[in-house]
């Protein structure tokens, strides 16, 4: 099994319980978070003993969104981290989407950019009355990432 360094891992009752754990950093998904979250995300779609799985967050945070300080920390090279960052959560989402146990997503705090697009991934969304919802893209110059292009349309519909 992996040891992760950036998410809590529990399995009990055949409940994968998936912690986001990077409160000093606002639950924000660096290299190693996105890389972490797409080999949890494998290990719940092999698993078979694993009948649903719980992602939430540590702290006040569900999840800020993208490390923007590991982007700006990259200097020239920021276009290779965000796609590999990307590569790894797309791929994350993918498994969770396709995956036979359902995800619920418990929203604990604010969930950001690519944390919004994460929490609106599940098939269940339970919220605290402290969750805020914000796409926050445009804050940082960004276009919407994490799959939320996919899912919110879905879940809006065409109106």
């Amino acid at each position: 099994m992996h040891e992760y360094k950036t998410l809590l891992w529990e399995q009990a009752d055949g409940i994968a319980t998936i912690t986001l754990n990077r409160p000093d950093a606002a639950n924000s998904l660096n290299l190693e978070m996105a890389h972490e979250l797409m080999l949890a995300a494998m290990r719940c779609d092999e698993d078979k003993d694993i009948r649903a799985v719980i992602i939430t967050g540590t702290g006040k945070m569900f999840c800020a969104g993208g490390d923007v300080m590991s982007f700006q920390d990259a200097g020239d090279n920021v276009a290779i981290l965000l796609k590999e960052i990307t590569a790894y959560l797309h791929s994350a989402n993918a498994r969770f989407a396709r995956m036979s146990a359902p995800l619920i997503i418990a929203v604990n705090g604010t969930a950001a950019g690519a944390g919004f697009s994460l929490a609106i991934s599940g098939d269940l969304v339970l919220a605290s009355d402290k969750a805020k919802f914000t796409m926050a893209y445009t804050g940082i110059g960004a276009s919407p990432d994490g799959s939320s292009t996919h899912f919110l349309p879905r879940l809006v519909g065409l109106r």
